[in-house]
């Protein structure tokens, strides 16, 4: 939606993996939470502009969106 991309979306994960490796080897319950509040924090961006609201083609307001995008390339 935010910069046209069309494709699936990618997953990401908040937080440093270096980070999390730190704390897994230094202090073991921080680490622990800190791999919890990843793993929980995963969400679908966009692989091109990371943007979070990306919508599906089956989707409505998704095959609006491609007939308008196939419009202005005509």
């Amino acid at each position: 939606m935010h910069c046209g991309y069309l494709g699936r979306p990618k997953t990401q994960t908040k937080g440093s993996i270096w980070v999390e490796i730190l704390l897994w080897f230094l202090f073991i319950f921080p680490g622990i939470i800190y791999s919890i509040w990843r793993l929980m924090t995963r969400e679908q961006v966009c692989p091109k502009c990371k943007a979070i609201n990306m919508i599906p083609l089956d989707t409505p307001k998704g095959q609006e969106l491609l007939n308008a995008n196939k419009t202005k390339e005509s």
